[in-house]
């Protein structure tokens, strides 16, 4: 009999997610939405292990394990991995412990990680390995339909388990392949016609169907690629080529999120080839929120909300998007604003459609979450950023959602924040645990002790259990202060040890100034390129001294230095060799970087060593398919290349005919 795994999360999209991917690793799989639900499903089904979630509606996770152990009987001994996405607090680890939770996960969490952990715990794997095709790597593909779980979501939960593979859509005949590392979709292929470069370019108005039409019977013929026929044509620039077929792979993907029906299919570890690569400044979340705000289609907006009618939206516990730099547009900072107190969905309804739009992106991506109404108010949050509040006399914006006054336990999350953030302050600016504890450095084990029972009653996370989640993490923080620094002081012998912990600071210290090193070097390095775009080489180059000067270990840096040395010098030959060997050094530095061999390429073709050249070329082109510079090189010395001998001079040579009719012209009488 196959084990039985209860995937237990508020998140049902996500419940739906890892339920296909634990079936396709042949375990039967039950979900529960809530801690209630999910004491039902423990006794209804007597799982064999449980993935369950810290915070959840109605009873919280450790609530529901407590409750497991309080059984006896198998149930009292089922294996269960906790799932958090707060930071993993002392409480939160001794808590796990206590109740011998088999590990303490902190969300988002890789997928081939989860599975593997569920394996270990279950004995090594499912009994009875289900049936069905696996692909070539020999794992089970991830399959569902887009109308049970739409494509945001899937997006945005691929992201947050880190998966890797090939997502297949299809709709009919149309057909989408999306590759994704660690969560991050990369690269697209797709298989309609009009979603070719040269078609893309006749709806945008930048060629003529009669110009597209030439360009592809050039490319029938043998010229190349398309995008390279059109530089040579002269009907797009080669520094457009790359932002255009970026442009390209977007649309790809941003179709996809019409689809209403399909099906999809995760082929886990395979790589795509020959896709159009997506931009790597995106973020999952641009991608997500871009598509809700003007490509999914308003009518399944809608039926999201009218399915969820009766609930609330709140700040997102732990958004997996919280530290990353995401352009939100107005409307999507209103709501967070006003989702301080629990937003109805119901009110959303009457909205406006940018309003709609905004709320969609939002909780696909966590940014906010959904709340049973009974719940919300206990429901633990984040507050969002500041935003300046609204005049009494001020009425709310068209289309907005009025908010209510503050209320009493607001009131109070106020003043517990402000009291948090006055002892994390505090904490952060003492120099030493003994600063933190408040404590003198001849301080005694009695006086130690008595500082931090203080500290602890006034931070300790389980004294704001029903307070926001903004209050909690500050406590949090807050208490982790306190009982790290109480670890190192509490008796002779650990304050003893603490100066290797003081010597481990300052290593930190160190590599804190690395990183600010490396961003004032960067500085100067974006810098130095503006001005090789503006034709200014004497002021690049010494923008990119500054850079190599400031963060020698950067490949990069070197290899601009070079470039800009030579186009500085009006490419004199005595130039050439000091340039050379700062490219090579920047070669060996950044392997990686198509810049540095282009570079390379072009000065050794400057010092006439073609074939290093075109191998320095050949090497950019590899790192970068689309470096167009690179290729136009290899054309150039391809074009320059002696001809090789026709088949009668070579049969010549190989028979030494040609040495003997050649030596009578070779030798002189007398």
């Amino acid at each position: 009999m196959r084990p039985t795994v209860l995937c237990v999360d508020d998140d049902r999209s996500l419940c739906q997610i890892l339920a296909r991917a634990l079936r396709s690793e042949g375990y039967q799989v039950q979900t529960a939405h809530d801690g209630e639900e999910a004491l039902a499903a423990v006794h209804l089904h007597q799982p064999d292990l449980l993935l369950l979630d810290v915070m959840l509606p109605k009873r919280d996770g450790f609530a529901v394990l407590e409750s497991m152990r309080e059984l006896g009987g198998a149930l009292a001994e089922t294996p269960v991995l906790l799932l958090s996405g707060c930071t993993r607090t002392p409480a939160y680890v001794q808590r796990a412990e206590a109740l011998r939770a088999a590990a303490l996960l902190t969300k988002p969490l890789p997928l081939e990680t989860l599975l593997g952990l569920v394996a270990k715990h279950l004995g090594g794997g499912p009994v009875v390995p289900p049936r069905g095709r696996e692909d070539r790597r020999g794992e089970k593909p991830v399959a569902g339909t887009l109308r049970t779980l739409p494509f945001p979501a899937l997006l945005h939960h691929l992201h947050g388990m880190r998966a890797s593979g090939v997502l297949h859509v299809q709709q009919g005949r149309k057909r989408k392949r999306i590759e994704f590392r660690e969560g991050r979709p990369v690269a697209v292929r797709s298989n309609l016609l009009n979603e070719c470069f040269g078609n893309l370019l006749v709806r945008t108005g930048r060629i003529t169907q009669a110009q597209l039409a030439e360009s592809v019977r050039r490319m029938k013929s043998g010229q190349g690629p398309q995008g390279e026929i059109l530089v040579a044509m002269q009907l797009i620039a080669e520094d457009e080529l790359g932002d255009m077929l970026r442009t390209q792979a977007e649309e790809k993907l941003f179709d996809v999120f019409e689809w209403r029906e399909g099906r999809f299919q995760l082929e886990r570890g395979a790589r795509l080839r020959r896709g159009n690569a997506l931009s790597l400044d995106l973020q999952p979340a641009d991608f997500i929120l871009a598509g809700a705000r003007g490509r999914v289609p308003l009518a399944q907006i809608e039926e999201f909300l009218r399915d969820n009618s009766g609930r609330c939206a709140v700040p997102g516990e732990s958004p997996f998007y919280r530290f990353q730099e995401i352009a939100l547009e107005p409307a999507e900072r209103e709501l967070l604003a006003r989702s301080r107190t629990p937003l109805p969905l119901d009110e959303l309804l009457g909205a406006g459609e940018s309003v709609q739009r905004a709320a969609y992106g939002l909780m696909v991506t966590e940014m906010l979450e959904l709340r049973d109404v009974e719940g919300a108010a206990e429901a633990p949050r984040p507050s969002p950023p500041a935003e300046p509040e609204l005049e009494a006399s001020q009425p709310p914006a068209a289309g907005a959602v009025a908010q209510a006054p503050p209320s009493p336990s607001s009131r109070v999350d106020r003043t517990r924040r402000a009291e948090l953030a006055g002892l994390l302050q505090r904490f952060r600016e003492a120099e030493t645990y003994y600063g933190v504890l408040g404590v003198p450095e001849d301080a005694d084990d009695e006086a130690v002790r008595n500082a931090y029972a203080d500290l602890a009653k006034r931070t300790h996370p389980d004294r704001f259990g029903h307070a926001s989640a903004a209050v909690k993490t500050l406590a949090e923080r807050a208490f982790a202060h306190v009982a790290r620094a109480y670890e190192h002081l509490a008796d002779a012998r650990r304050r003893s040890e603490y100066q290797l912990d003081r010597r481990r600071r300052e290593r930190e210290a160190a590599e804190l100034d690395e990183g600010q090193r490396a961003l004032r070097a960067e500085l100067f390095f974006q810098e130095g390129e503006e001005k090789l775009r503006a034709r200014d080489p004497r002021g690049a180059l010494a923008c990119f001294e500054r850079a190599v000067a400031v963060y020698p270990e950067e490949g990069e840096y070197h290899a601009h230095q070079g470039w800009a040395l030579w186009l500085s010098s009006d490419q004199a030959p005595d130039a050439l060799s000091e340039a050379l060997s700062h490219v090579r050094r920047g070669a060996k530095l950044a392997p990686d970087r198509q810049k540095t061999y282009l570079f390379l390429g072009r000065l050794q073709k400057a010092a006439g060593r073609e074939k290093l050249a075109r191998r320095a070329f050949a090497r950019a082109v590899q790192l970068g398919p689309d470096c167009v510079e690179a290729l136009r090189e290899l054309r150039l010395l391809e074009m320059r290349r002696p001809r090789e001998p026709g088949l009668f001079e070579r049969l010549l040579r190989r028979s030494g005919l040609a040495e003997a009719r050649a030596w009578p012209r070779r030798s002189s009488p007398g």
